[in-house]
Parts: C-alpha cells; sequence; structure tokens
C-alpha cells in the first residue's frame, strides 16, 4: 500500500466528506476518484497523487473545464491528447471548493441521476452507474474506484460524521501482499487517468 495515498486519505477526509454531505454520494466513492482524478505527474515529471497539472495551478482535483455555464475564475492549461493545444479549467480557492463543485457538477448533470449514480445502495453499485453514465471513457474506471475502496478501507469515511476526527488503520497482510497491491492500484490509476475527451476531463 502506499504512504503517499494514505497521506493523502488523511488529509483530506474531512473535506471529502463535508462535500457530499445531505446527498445520497458516499464519501468512500469520492474519495476513491479524488485519489485518481487529481493524480499526474509534477513539474519534475514525476507521478503523484494530487500532483495533476490542474490541481496544481487550479485547486482543480477532478479536472472539470470551464464552460460556458462556469462564472468562476478560470485557468488555460495544455491539453494536447484532448483534440486541442488548450483549455479552460475552472480554478478553486481551495481543495473543499473542487470537492463542492464536483458534488454539485453530478447533481445538475442529468445522466448521472437517470443512470443511478444517486439512487445507488452500495459504494460499489455507485461506481458502477458512474461507469453507465459515462464519467469516464476508461473500461476499467469502474474497478479501478472499487480497488482503491477495498485497498484503503474507505467505506470507513461512510460512517464517519462532516467535523469527525479521522483516523485509519490500514491492515492488509504481508509485504509482498502490500508491494504487489500498490504497484496494482498505482498501473489502474495511470490507465485511469489518461487524458479524456469528456467534459469533466
Amino acid at each position: 500500500m502506499s504512504k503517499e495515498v494514505e497521506e493523502f486519505i488523511k488529509r483530506n477526509a474531512a473535506d471529502v466528506i463535508r462535500s457530499v454531505q445531505n446527498t445520497s454520494l458516499f464519501p468512500s466513492v469520492k474519495m476513491a476518484q479524488m485519489i485518481i482524478e487529481s493524480s499526474g505527474r509534477d513539474a519534475n515529471g514525476k507521478f503523484g497523487i494530487g500532483k495533476g497539472l490542474a490541481v496544481r495551478k487550479a485547486n482543480n482535483y477532478f479536472g472539470i473545464k470551464a464552460d460556458r455555464r462556469w462564472k468562476g475564475k478560470k485557468v488555460a492549461l495544455s491539453t494536447p491528447r484532448d483534440g486541442k493545444p488548450v483549455s479552460y479549467f475552472r480554478v478553486y480557492p481551495s481543495a473543499l471548493d473542487s470537492l463542492k463543485d464536483h458534488t454539485n457538477f453530478l447533481i445538475v448533470n442529468s445522466r448521472y441521476k437517470a443512470y443511478g449514480v444517486f439512487a445507488a445502495k452500495t459504494p460499489e453499485l455507485q461506481t458502477e452507474a458512474l461507469q453507465r453514465a459515462g464519467y469516464s471513457e476508461s473500461p476499467n474506471y469502474s474497478k479501478a474506484l472499487r480497488g482503491l475502496i477495498s485497498a484503503y478501507r474507505l467505506t470507513e469515511l461512510d460512517n464517519k460524521k462532516p467535523n469527525a476526527d479521522f483516523t485509519i488503520w490500514y491492515v492488509l497482510g504481508s509485504a509482498v501482499v502490500l508491494a504487489a497491491t500498490a504497484y496494482a492500484f498505482r498501473h489502474e490509476i495511470m490507465e485511469t487517468i489518461k487524458p479524456k475527451k469528456n467534459e469533466h476531463s
């Protein structure tokens, strides 16, 4: 298991829980999405969680673009694999603002309701609904989310209160299993975060 991911979870857990309050979105799913969508290469080309260009330049942890509906600040970032050299992305004051806007993004886009994202009774069903709704073009998106939820015991987030202190104890067997799991999920994350053509990418 990755210490970098563990630290990312602990640092953002309270905000993730707060961002889905009064909705039927699972914090565990939101956290898994945040891990995947915020990952990328830093200024030195090193892969890391929360190191993506949109995070570094705009506190944008989900790569949501600034279309004509967006009235806030925006920044132009290079997106050569997205069909055009530059795209505009939403700029947020903080990670919490990014998380809240991501929740709103799912609410106002009717296809997520239509495909059962908000009716899902379990985190696993919610990841599958996101996949069906076309959130990501990756065929492994739901699988990657479920893998992160399982490996990092993210369902513990689902029973926490917004203002509660949050601590996770990670237990996963032998060092060999830990190393294999960390490698496997890094591959899934790398596959999932390849630039996409959806509006949130």
